[in-house]
């Protein structure tokens, strides 16, 4: 149910609109009834998401298009339902457009949250780079809309213009970017390290160093005491390091610590042996997995130093 929330739900009304205004060639009559009909299906569909807790921000834009144009087309206004008969597609891609850019610019939060929140972990989210990223996909998919929406407006009656180039756009350089677009950024813009302990624990993957580990093996506990307390751990194996919430069962090394020690060792304001020596923190297990941590994580990645 949350892929057809996610990413089918919010359009079937469109589909439904277009499906019956094209078959009766956008006629004053067929564009109407097919208003009429969408706007009932699009009614149906954003009470069904508000109740689920999946409504989107295009949905109350979608359902507006259609109200509007319904009562435009039932009252006979011309200027307005003549915009619905020959500048459809344009104005689907102009709503979703504007349903885009107008919450980033009331302070609101842009539409991309619905999408990275059912995608990103937890941790993540928490992230000054969760943000920005967002607000950098917004802008993009903004720039999207509104040139399908020039495209579709620029030949009104050519199918080329009016549905292949502006889904090409959409689905070729709009749903693909997610794999992209965020890595450019932080390429573009790298990180700093996270001041708070989860990220910089469930982020130590993105440090790790998989030809300096080889083929090592190891299951490293993190149990954090502090302001904010928790267990993690890392599990490297076959040049691969995942993180994970929650205790291991067999861990190789247990680290006991508070939380803002590790984050002033991972940062480099702590020298890491130094600290182990002066009790600020403990360890179980094998001694040679801490000592091998500083060659599998970079510190200037985001990875901790044992000093």
């Amino acid at each position: 149910m949350r892929i057809f929330f996610m990413h089918v739900g919010s359009f079937v009304a469109v589909i439904v609109y277009f499906a019956l205004a094209g078959t009766r060639e956008y006629t004053p009559a067929g564009v109407r009834t097919a208003l009429i009909i969408a706007l009932g299906v699009e009614t149906g569909y954003v009470w069904l998401a508000r109740r689920a807790g999946e409504l989107k921000h295009f949905d109350p834009g979608i359902w507006l298009l259609f109200a509007v144009g319904a009562v435009a087309t039932t009252t006979r206004f011309r200027p307005v339902a003549f915009l619905f008969e020959r500048y459809s597609p344009a104005l689907l891609f102009t709503t979703l457009g504007l349903a885009a850019l107008f919450p980033p610019l009331l302070g609101r939060e842009p539409f991309t949250y619905y999408y990275a929140r059912r995608q990103t972990p937890p941790w993540q989210q928490r992230l000054p780079e969760f943000v920005a990223i967002n607000r950098v996909m917004t802008g993009y998919w903004v720039l999207l809309f509104f040139t399908a929406a020039g495209l579709a407006a620029s030949a009104p009656t050519d199918w080329r213009f009016t549905a292949l180039f502006p889904n090409l756009l959409t689905f070729g350089a709009g749903m693909t970017a997610t794999l992209w677009l965020p890595l450019l950024y932080l390429k573009l813009f790298p990180p700093g390290l996270p001041t708070t302990i989860e990220p910089l624990l469930m982020g130590m993957p993105f440090a790790f160093d998989r030809k300096a580990a080889g083929d090592g093996r190891a299951v490293i506990q993190f149990r954090v005491s502090g302001a904010e307390p928790g267990d993690y751990h890392l599990r490297i194996a076959g040049g691969r390091c995942e993180s994970f919430a929650g205790p291991a069962p067999a861990p190789d090394l247990v680290v006991h610590t508070p939380d803002t020690v590790w984050v002033r060792i991972a940062r480099g304001e702590l020298d890491g042996g130094q600290a182990l020596q002066d009790g600020l923190y403990r360890v179980e297990g094998d001694l040679a997995v801490l000592a091998k941590m500083d060659e599998w994580f970079s510190s200037r990645r985001g990875a901790r130093r044992t000093g």
